[in-house]
């Protein structure tokens, strides 16, 4: 990999024709058109390049620029960005001019593009420049803290793990609370997001409210997330990027202070579970494993990645490659990808257009057994780990894998022997075609395609405990889905007596998927051999296939007059072959209005507010993840007696339809002193219609269907806040930082019910939903050393019953505050940044202290620190019972506070000087740079991890620190 890695960038380097000659110093100074003001902090860059500064206290400013630079462009928010030709000039003064319409950013809402200052929606947008170079997997693993309102927890470190996303908060209880994503146009999943390389990103906007949202109809309920690549230029030079990374990751946090060898044996004989002779504890003592570092080690991270972009007025294009991998911090788990991206534009004739999107990706992903249930707990390293003595060996004299004394298998053993590898095709891209009908009247089709192809190998061998049992033991299956999106667009826009902006769309879309899969194992194998054929006997085989269907109709209009009010209304017809014949298609709609108060004559005289703007939407969006098939009557299949059987699966429901939320929002955007912004958004969101499994006595042959029931709301609201706080000369600092409130309420559920029992939390009406139901833990009796509980009428005893278990009031798993802020510092070539991103008022149950801390259910295994504060004799004020009587429950002893605020990454980089790159002769640019990733974590939560998206929190596979070092160089 590395020698074609080194062929590649010199196969590049060959190919560029533009080479760098000595540099030039250009002077000047920028001015306000209107006043003859001078502008602080004006940037000024060399166009196509990183090659840039800003203007001092008195305008001033100073550039070093390549002799072949071509033009210099000059950028203020709240300013027309100008373009100056270079010809030989030494000294550029410049006159900027005021243009409202500047400070506004491009949204990107899958179906076209629109500016923020005219647009009704609630849309973020997370820059290139938060994504890039960040050394992870899987891009939404970044967008956590990034935006108001935005959940991105990845509740796993393992290599090439997705995050869990959420959009002002969950909506639904059995349906789905993931958003839709759409990349570049192709509504895509998000398993796919491992297959793309975040660096070929341009930006994404995460679509919130109805009027951002309602276009895409029954899909939207949970917001959209668009994701908007890079493409190619008409500047007509072709560049060369090349970017390296190599780090190394080690366990972020591990927060669990486990017994050593002495204190172990302490434990053990003062609880009178075992008695040593003076021999056997010296013995003993001279051992002192921690079998964490066992099982984990510090591992590394590289990637490597070549692009090229260029084009003229006719052809654009950009195309990457890329390699990723990232070494798991727990043994035998790695993640591998190889990736390519190629966006194609060409203007086939003065009026139409042809172009393609594409990204494919290849990874190979090695897993271990990182969760489980108490019944499976031991086949987890993590666990295993845990708990197993100090005194304990993993390698015999010999350097063999040790097993004397072990209660259960070397989990080191177990890891090396055994493989579980899933290797994955993904393919995301789509074909467009747009042509100009009459003037001002474009139609596009664009055919979207979503496909991967998935296949796993797992392997127990036949020396290892898991896989003696079937004297070794292989299972091979695959899983493949295809999904293909026609969309066909027609967009007319016009003015009315030049005051008057329509902007008119109508369109049509379909969505067709299948998919497939198949799995078979064997057992009964031959030493080393993996492949079901060598296998003496047949276990077990599976196979599914489905498939689903939607069609839609679309309608928008936007309107504008003078740029200063504004109207947006959408309208989308939906059919989902997943619904009941009665409730086959559903309306969705939206009505968003805006007024730019910056644009009244009252507000001409107040220069200092560059942007005051009212905006308000209401509307309708849908929701149906659910299965394919809730609503028809189903037979099962199986095995009875080795012959085939049927069975009664699901009553039909031809009612069956689609869950709805009615979104409200309300919101002021603000911009003033052309360096601050400032943005407050108030929602409410109501879940109608909700999709919920509701359960059948069993007479009925069957447990329960689908139906909708119940209510929810959300509502809340958001802040978001961007300062150049400080410049002077060549030093700036940036402040970005953004946080929400979104508060859950279950409002009705079915058939008159209150509550329903979710074992460790309680869905009650009146409440937000993931709110904990547990005993409450009194601590322990003085006299006796027995754990105590309280009652729900607050009386106290000494016997545990879950009848006991009240609602934790304030207290759930979903975190009603949230955000992150990122602090940028800036002195000439060098660059500091620093982001943050927190939760509070989160709460989890810590389901390893239950391991831990047993109270003498699990003393013979190694066991917390925290535990030796136990009761021993009458009067003790002790924190924990005595072991004898093993009071070890899941009561609120182990519910935590899991609010947290994490460094999430520090980066530090510095540009090289163009004198020095001219002198290489090849070079156009240079940035390196050292980073940090989950460099620190402020929290009270005892567990692995806070960052995790959950109820209970049971062995998870950590988050990883990781330490990187990069290169950037253009050519």
């Amino acid at each position: 990999m590395k020698h074609v890695l080194t062929y590649l960038l010199l196969l590049c380097i060959a190919f560029n024709g533009t080479l760098l000659a000595q540099s030039t110093v250009i002077s000047g100074s920028v001015k306000d058109k209107s006043n003859g003001d001078p502008m602080i902090g004006v940037t000024i860059v060399v166009k196509g390049t990183t090659i840039g500064t800003v203007t001092d206290f008195e305008g001033n400013y100073n550039l070093q620029v390549p002799q072949d630079a071509q033009v210099l462009q000059y950028s203020f928010i709240g300013y027309k960005q100008q373009e100056i030709a270079l010809s030989g000039q030494q000294t550029i003064n410049v006159l900027m001019e005021s243009d409202s319409e500047s400070i506004d950013e491009v949204v990107v809402t899958g179906y076209g593009i629109k500016k923020k200052g005219t647009y009704t929606g609630s849309v973020e947008v997370v820059s290139a420049d938060k994504i890039e170079q960040v050394p992870v997997a899987s891009f939404d693993q970044v967008l956590q803290g990034q935006a108001p309102g935005l959940i991105a927890i990845g509740s796993s470190g393992a290599p090439g793990a997705a995050a869990t996303v959420r959009i002002r908060g969950i909506s639904s209880i059995n349906a789905g609370n993931d958003p839709l994503y759409i990349m570049d146009g192709v509504p895509i999943s998000a398993g796919q997001f491992s297959a793309l390389n975040q660096n070929d990103i341009e930006n994404v906007s995460i679509l919130k409210d109805a009027t951002a949202t309602s276009l895409y109809g029954s899909r939207a309920s949970n917001g959209v997330i668009v994701i908007t690549t890079k493409r190619g230029s008409k500047e007509g030079n072709t560049k060369i990027q090349y970017r390296g990374q190599y780090g190394f990751n080690k366990i972020a946090r591990d927060n669990f202070e486990m017994m050593n060898t002495e204190q172990k044996i302490q434990y053990e004989e003062e609880t009178g579970l075992k008695t040593y002779t003076p021999e056997e504890k010296l013995a003993l003592m001279k051992i002192n494993t921690n079998w964490m570092d066992v099982v984990l080690r510090d591992a590394m991270t590289q990637s490597h990645e070549i692009s090229a972009s260029g084009g003229n007025e006719k052809t654009q294009f950009y195309v990457s490659g890329s390699y990723y991998y990232q070494e798991g911090i727990q043994y035998r788990s790695d993640f591998d990808r190889m990736n390519f991206r190629l966006n194609l534009d060409n203007q086939i004739s003065e009026k139409a257009r042809l172009g393609t999107n594409l990204t494919i990706g290849y990874e190979t992903n090695s897993n271990t057994i990182s969760g489980g249930a108490a019944s499976t707990n031991v086949y987890n390293p993590i666990f295993s780990a845990r708990l197993l003595n100090p005194y304990l060996k993993p390698y015999d004299a010999n350097g063999d894998f040790n097993s004397e004394g072990l209660p259960w298998a070397n989990p080191i053993e177990q890891l090396m022997l055994n493989e579980n590898t899933d290797n994955t095709l993904k393919i995301v891209g789509g074909i467009f075609f747009d042509v100009e009908l009459a003037e001002n009247l474009v139609f596009k089709t664009n055919v979207g395609v979503d496909f991967y192809d998935y296949t796993v190998t797992d392997y127990l061998h036949p020396e290892s405990e898991w896989g003696a049992a079937t004297h070794g033991k292989t299972t091979r299956a695959f899983r493949r889905n295809f999904r293909v999106t026609p969309t066909n667009t027609l967009t007319y826009k016009f003015k009315v007596q030049d005051a008057h902006d329509f902007n008119v769309m109508l369109g049509q879309e379909i969505i067709s998927n299948n998919a497939q899969s198949f799995g078979a194992s064997a057992k009964n194998l031959p030493k080393d051999l993996k492949v079901l054929s060598v296998a003496a006997e047949a276990d077990t085989w599976s196979g599914n296939a489905y498939d689903y269907s939607v069609a839609s109709f679309f309608g928008n209009m936007a309107y504008s007059y003078n740029y200063k009010y504004l109207v947006d209304l959408s309208i989308r017809r939906d059919g989902s072959s997943r619904f009941g014949q009665n409730n086959r298609w559903g309306t969705f709609w939206s009505a968003g209005i805006g007024w730019n108060i910056q644009e009244e004559n009252f507000m001409k005289s107040i220069g200092w507010i560059d942007q005051l703007k009212l905006r308000a939407s209401i509307g309708e969006t849908g929701n149906y993840n659910i299965g394919n098939y809730e609503h028809l009557a189903l037979f099962g299949y199986g095995t009875y007696m080795n012959q085939s059987a049927a069975y009664f699966y699901q009553h039909q429901n031809d009612d069956l339809t689609w869950e709805r939320k009615l979104k409200a929002n309300v919101a002021l955007d603000m911009a003033f002193l052309r360096k601050y912004r400032m943005k407050i958004d108030l929602y409410q969101e109501t879940t109608k219609d909700m999709l919920f499994y509701i359960p059948y006595s069993l007479t009925t042959g069957t447990s329960g269907r689908m139906e909708n029931i119940g209510e929810m709301t959300n509502s809340g609201i958001e802040l978001e806040l961007d300062a150049e706080v400080f410049q002077y000369r060549d030093l700036r600092f940036h402040l970005n930082a953004n946080m929400a409130y979104n508060l859950n309420e279950v409002t009705k559920l079915y058939n008159g019910l209150e509550e329903i029992d979710q074992g460790y939390t309680k869905i009650t009406v009146g409440k937000p939903l993931g709110t904990f139901y547990l005993t409450e833990w009194a601590g322990v009796d003085e006299s006796n050393g027995k754990g105590l509980w309280y009652r729900p009428d607050g009386s106290v005893t000494d016997t545990y019953s879950d009848r006991d278990r009240q609602l934790q009031d304030g207290k759930g798993y979903l975190p009603p505050l949230t955000g992150g802020f990122t602090g940028t510092f800036s002195y000439k070539n060098w660059q500091l940044s620093a982001f943050f991103s927190w939760m509070a008022d989160k709460w989890m149950v810590n389901g390893a202290r239950y391991f831990t801390e047993s109270h003498g259910m699990f003393m013979s295994y190694n066991q917390s620190t925290d535990i030796l504060d136990y009761w021993k004799q009458p009067g003790d004020k002790a924190k924990h019972p005595s072991p004898q009587y093993q009071d070890n429950y899941y009561d609120t002893r182990l519910l935590e506070n899991a609010s947290f605020l994490r460094l999430k990454n520090l980066n530090i980089s510095y540009v090289l000087n163009p004198k020095w790159l001219d002198k290489t002769g090849f070079f156009r640019s240079a940035r390196v740079y050292a980073q940090g990733q989950n460099l620190l974590t402020f929290t009270n939560y005892q567990g692995i991890d806070p960052e995790f998206y959950g109820v209970i929190e049971l062995n998870m596979y950590p988050h990883v620190r990781t330490f990187t070092f990069g290169i950037d160089l253009g050519f």
